[in-house]
């Protein structure tokens, strides 16, 4: 079995459930569960590396938190961070568009 196909997360535990696992029998409510748990891991790894970048920034005297709290973006970056927060909702809700769709 190559490290790709290794069942461990990268953290070297083994992962919760199967690649598309099946919760609940209601088809809704099963969607609702995939997206609590992607939203959960995606808000984990950005937190963990905001985290990490805030420490090192700190550490070398390059930026305080109070620099990041006072923070205003511009035109362009308020522009840029709604594009990125359309993405992150796209990805956070892709789990209703999975839902069959009764006839």
């Amino acid at each position: 079995m190559s490290e790709r196909d290794s069942p461990q997360t990268p953290e070297g535990g083994t992962p919760i459930a199967a690649a598309d696992p099946v919760y609940l029998a209601d088809p809704v409510l099963d969607a609702t569960v995939r997206m609590v748990v992607e939203l959960a891991a995606q808000v984990w790894v950005e937190r963990e590396r905001r985290i990490t970048i805030e420490q090192l920034l700190e550490a070398r005297g390059l930026l305080s938190r109070a620099d990041i709290e006072a923070f205003k973006p511009d035109a362009s970056q308020a522009a840029a961070l709604k594009a990125e927060r359309s993405r992150f909702l796209e990805d956070v809700f892709k789990e209703l568009r999975r839902i069959p769709l009764k006839s």
